[in-house]
């Protein structure tokens, strides 16, 4: 009679014991989640200024703009002849 009752008694115990760490589990992963969201929004927002910064980077670099700015700053094209350079050694030699 004494052995149904320790069983039952221990399964109530392990119950409450589970229950607690359900408990404490879940308060940390709802914690856990709001920092990981947060985290998120950064990541996001640094991925949204490397494209604004990518895209600004590949317009200042572009020929157009670097001609344009040539222009300003007084470099003219009026000189049309072709300068080549002529070595009498090949620039690639075989061992």
């Amino acid at each position: 009679m004494r052995k149904p009752s320790l069983i039952i008694t221990f399964l109530i115990g392990i119950i409450i014991a589970l229950s607690i760490v359900k408990a404490v589990v879940y308060n940390r992963l709802s914690t856990t989640g709001v920092f990981v969201s947060k985290v998120e929004e950064e990541v996001n927002s640094y991925k949204t200024q490397n494209a604004k910064l990518l895209e600004k980077l590949l317009t200042l670099s572009s020929l157009t703009n670097i001609k344009e700015r040539a222009k300003k700053e007084g470099f003219n094209n009026q000189d049309k002849s072709l300068m080549v350079l002529k070595t009498s050694k090949p620039l690639a030699v075989r061992p």
